[in-house]
């Protein structure tokens, strides 16, 4: 089955992608009106915003760039 791109009127807009801020969690566009997601998305939009809430609350310091994992060696 073809995958659907969603019309600009449809609530359905998929998981939410906050951002931390400095002291606040930026959600970037929201819809103005009614969003709808499916279970998954919403379970995903939840934890998501948890984690933003928790790097909010870090001093800004402590947000900073952090170091990427090294990629396995092979060794």
């Amino acid at each position: 089955m073809p995958h659907k791109t969603p019309k600009s009127d449809d609530p359905r807009q998929g998981a939410l992608n906050p951002a931390a801020g400095d002291g606040v969690v930026i959600v970037k566009d929201p819809p103005r009106g009614e969003m709808q997601m499916t279970p998954d998305e919403a379970d995903i939009s939840g934890i998501r915003m948890l984690d933003a809430a928790d790097e909010a609350r870090k001093p800004p310091h402590s947000r900073a760039a952090k170091p990427k994992p090294r990629p396995n060696s092979g060794q």
